[in-house]
């Protein structure tokens, strides 16, 4: 199974992630390219810009988190019509771990690219880690976000929105063209976070990427129960 991070550091993440998100996301960031600060830009319609980012035919990424002091944590992403494949390395050359969300089944798969062998379990009691960067964008509150500028990450025009809170601060850095996040900051009592959405790609993926390759043996972990303690 995939662990995405350390889980109290995850909890935070997404709790830092959420109010920036609902409330509309300070903290610095390496620009490149131009940035551009029009009368047009700053009336840009949020909701509109958010909606593009709705029924995408097939999306892929490198997700990114950067959490200071730490090394940081890299997968890259799959999402097809609520199916997921997320790859990570396995330290010290051992491959990649693979993990496959079956949506219909509500169920992921996990495996490691050297084995034949698979885990199958319940979503829910799961650790993979499913939220996207169209969540994210469901997720935002078009009436509380603050436009700063309009800017260009990685060769991307993106409109950048932030948000002070008494608690904490943060960005985002929204896709022009498609409405989802490439980039988000938050930070909070000392502890700062990045996440970013990198190699974003918008196309149609094949199915073969959410099925297990053939021969892989499945070990389902569904009916499995902590034995009983003295």
């Amino acid at each position: 199974m995939v662990r995405i991070h350390n889980k109290n550091l995850i909890i935070l993440l997404l709790a830092l992630l959420m109010l920036v998100l609902v409330t509309g996301c300070g903290g610095g960031t390496k620009e490149t390219g131009s940035q551009t600060e029009t009368p047009a830009n700053k009336d840009v319609d949020v909701a509109a810009l958010l909606a593009k980012g709705k029924d995408l035919p097939g999306l892929s990424y490198d997700s990114v988190t950067t959490t200071a002091g730490m090394e940081p944590f890299a997968t890259k992403v799959w999402v097809k019509e609520g199916n997921m494949r997320v790859e990570m390395d396995i330290p010290e050359g051992g491959g990649k771990m693979i993990s496959i969300v079956n949506a219909s089944e509500g169920v992921v798969y996990s495996y490691s690219s050297d084995e034949q062998v698979a885990m199958k379990m319940p979503l829910e009691q799961s650790e993979v880690d499913t939220t996207t960067p169209q969540d994210y964008s469901e997720s935002m509150d078009a009436e509380n976000m603050k436009y700063i500028k309009t800017e260009t990450l990685d060769g991307r025009e993106c409109v950048v929105y932030e948000v002070t809170d008494p608690d904490s601060t943060g960005k985002v850095w929204i896709l022009k063209d498609y409405g989802i996040p490439v980039r988000v900051e938050a930070a909070s009592e000392g502890e700062e976070m990045v996440m970013e959405f990198k190699n974003i790609q918008v196309s149609e993926l094949d199915d073969s990427l959410f099925q297990l390759p053939a021969g892989v043996e499945v070990m389902d972990f569904g009916d499995f129960e902590m034995p009983d303690m003295p």
